[in-house]
């Protein structure tokens, strides 16, 4: 068992990755100053299982009208020059939006060597089957190999925990969240196999345009960190 240590908004899961989470309450002021012109934040690598989130966050980034009919993704898409509408402007220098399927796997190792910033999506409503799980700790520890290769110096792994509404926590009151999550047998034997790798955990309402806005703020301050 790894340890457990303070920090931020939350506790650090095994010792590496900083829980985080964003209802839509409470707006939190930003720790990153306005940039004076557009800032680049280098370039998103994000992926994650079908329904894992993926498609609807890179959506949310883009700031595209969200549709109430969920589309899947089903080819490789590379999106230029993202641009983030917080308190201040911050420019993505690119995205990749790309199926969550096995045989993408090799495409993921790829992109998370070169990419700049890691995202895992992890779908919580689905945390309980045992296929999905299995599939979920094949990606984390093929994406932490990556990371030890990549030419960028040592990256961390940011995971953003979504469906948090339609999981079995939806009832947890959110000041909570943090903690219980950390309990749960299945997530703690997920973040363990991510031992030495450095790391945020979010946790988000991705369809509430306020809890996205907090999770983005939130990212950006980290990145900036």
């Amino acid at each position: 068992m790894l340890p457990l240590i303070a920090a931020g908004a939350g506790l650090l899961a095994v010792g590496v990755a900083a829980y985080k989470y964003f209802s839509g309450d409470d707006d939190q002021p930003s720790k990153t100053p306005p940039p004076s012109k557009s800032q680049s934040l280098g370039s998103f690598v994000i992926w994650g299982r079908p329904n894992s989130g993926k498609t609807t966050f890179i959506s949310q980034l883009r700031g595209e009208q969200m549709s109430v009919e969920k589309k899947a993704t089903t080819s490789r898409t590379t999106y230029k020059e993202v641009k983030l509408r917080l308190a201040a402007e911050f420019v993505v220098d690119s995205i990749v939006d790309m199926p969550g399927t096995d045989d993408r796997l090799d495409d993921w190792r790829e992109l998370v060597a070169k990419g700049d910033h890691v995202f895992y999506l992890i779908n919580l409503s689905r945390i309980d089957d045992s296929g999905y799980a299995a599939a979920v700790r094949t990606d984390l520890k093929a994406t932490i190999d990556a990371l030890s290769q990549s030419s960028k110096g040592r990256k961390r792994i940011n995971i953003i925990a979504s469906h948090v509404d339609q999981s079995k926590w939806n009832a947890v009151d959110a000041a909570q969240v943090n903690n219980v999550l950390q309990e749960d047998p299945v997530i703690r034997r997920m973040y363990e196999s991510m031992e030495g790798v450095k790391g945020y955990v979010y946790s988000a309402n991705l369809t509430d345009a306020t809890s996205f806005k907090r999770l983005l703020q939130s990212i950006v301050d980290d990145l900036q960190a």
